[in-house]
């Protein structure tokens, strides 16, 4: 089994869920309004720092998540100015 851990800023929130959809991802947990710094700058909910990024967690077999990853990189290359995604995948031992 395989966690994968989503980040997204962009406008529309929808579209990881869709393609956890898509892809077969049983079950996903959305958090929301993620706020933090990193290689793309600051996000904090602030005129100083506006916006704010959702976070999505889904744990799939490991065959499974190598299709999704997949299909994570090719959202990516693919996405509006101003976007950003990121996507972690760790070694799940178990799920109970």
């Amino acid at each position: 089994m395989k966690t994968i851990f989503i980040i997204h800023a962009g406008a529309d929130e929808h579209r990881i869920p869709q393609l956890l959809e898509k892809h077969g991802a049983r079950g996903y947990t959305q958090i929301g309004r993620g706020i933090g710094a990193g290689s793309t700058g600051r996000l904090e909910g602030t005129r100083a720092w506006p916006g704010h990024a959702t976070l999505w967690l889904t744990i799939t077999p490991e065959d499974q998540a190598a299709i999704l990853v997949a299909a994570l990189a090719d959202m990516k290359a693919h996405l509006e100015p101003g976007e950003h995604l990121h996507a972690s995948v760790m070694q799940t031992e178990s799920f109970i």
